[in-house]
């Protein structure tokens, strides 16, 4: 299982890739942050050059000052050495000892100069086809130990949701110039700025998406990887509402059922806060709406809930008000990703999220419109 200081630097990478315009951007920092936790002594992202054979350097770790001068002139072909064959034959290639390859007769004179002797090179593949490759050098094969193997991996994968993203990206650049320099009628604007918007929406949900399935592939199933992939969820949430893509189910349940689910959700980890459910005993009129999605917007208000308790218990209550359902759970309105997950999903099933103030604090209210007919009794 990767240590905290692995888990961190996945956590900044995955930062970096969402956040940043430029792919190389991204690339230079995960390199630069990846290969001392790793022990590489150097390390390198080639990308394949258009249509042709050819890679180029693009990003570089700690190469000798002497050699930067010309880095921007390092091709490497797709099939020929380690970073070659990993980009043709879209597998790892893991060389222990340079000197023992008889193949790499070409790649000796180098090691020898630069002070390393193993290399490992992952291929960086696109939602569509390999895009290059990242290598790491290491001053000796011990340097490099299985541990760290999912983790290179899972920076190359992100690596390849990052080319995903720059692709889209350049897509929503050439369609806003293309409407800027239009001097057509209406409709072609018109046309234009619709695919603006779907370049956009392509762009928010395939990044998401890409980074999620990344941490998805880690070898760990650690906490902080779970995390890690319930924010990347939210983002995948938030750029389907946003888009329009949203699945809605149409559920019928007891009201009790999705407090009980997002309790449970919300009570892992090892927070000293514990979170208490309270029902009633009697029936309460059942609620139409999408279960799961209303259960995630009660685990988001709860862990926001539980984070900022300054007691050591949180109470979450749920109710009938009238023609209403209502969840109470303390908190305020705020700009953090949390609130905004909720707030977001709340109004795609049409109920409101608001906030009240009373003697005990903040209370955040998500309420319901109860279905036409139906209660249930409490289990």
């Amino acid at each position: 299982m990767p240590g905290q200081r692995e888990l961190l630097a996945v956590r900044e990478v995955v930062h970096a890739f969402l956040h940043a315009d430029r792919p190389e951007d991204a690339f230079q920092f995960a390199l630069d942050r990846v290969g001392p936790v790793v022990g590489a002594s150097f390390a390198s992202v080639y990308l394949v050059d258009g249509a042709s054979e050819l890679m180029r350097l693009i990003a570089a770790h700690n190469w000798p000052e002497q050699h930067r001068p010309w880095l921007a002139e390092v091709r490497v072909r797709v099939g020929f050495g380690p970073s070659g064959e990993a980009a043709s034959e879209r597998r790892v290639i893991e060389v222990p000892d340079v000197f023992a390859d008889p193949d790499l007769e070409d790649w000796q004179d180098v090691a020898r100069e630069l002070g390393f002797t193993a290399i490992v090179s992952l291929p960086l593949q696109s939602a569509t086809s390999v895009i290059g490759a990242v290598t790491f050098y290491f001053r000796s094969w011990d340097d490099f130990t299985p541990d760290r193997r999912g983790l290179l991996r899972l920076v190359a994968d992100l690596m390849g949701g990052a080319a995903d993203k720059a692709q889209l990206l350049d897509r929503v650049r050439r369609a806003e110039a293309a409407a800027a320099d239009a001097q057509g009628d209406l409709d072609r604007q018109f046309v234009l700025a619709g695919e603006v918007r779907k370049a956009r929406m392509e762009f928010a949900v395939t990044a998401a998406e890409a980074f999620r399935s990344a941490i998805d592939a880690a070898a760990s199933e650690g906490p902080a990887l779970d995390h890690m992939r319930s924010l990347l969820g939210d983002l995948t949430l938030l750029s389907a509402v946003d888009t329009g893509t949203a699945v809605v189910a149409e559920d019928t349940f007891d009201p009790r059922v999705p407090l009980r689910d997002a309790m449970r959700a919300a009570s892992t980890g090892d927070s000293p806060v514990h979170l208490i459910a309270e029902e009633p005993i009697h029936a309460l009129p059942v609620v139409r709406s999408d279960v799961e999605k209303v259960a995630l917007v009660l685990t988001r208000l709860l862990a926001r809930a539980r984070d900022t308790a300054t007691g050591g218990e949180v109470r979450a209550t749920v109710g009938a008000t009238g023609e209403r359902v209502e969840y109470r759970i303390p908190g305020a309105a705020g700009d953090d990703l949390a609130w905004r997950v909720a707030a977001s999903i709340s109004g795609l099933l049409g109920a409101t999220l608001e906030t009240e103030s009373g003697p005990a604090g903040a209370m955040t209210v998500l309420s319901f419109l109860a279905a036409p007919a139906g209660r249930m009794e409490a289990t």
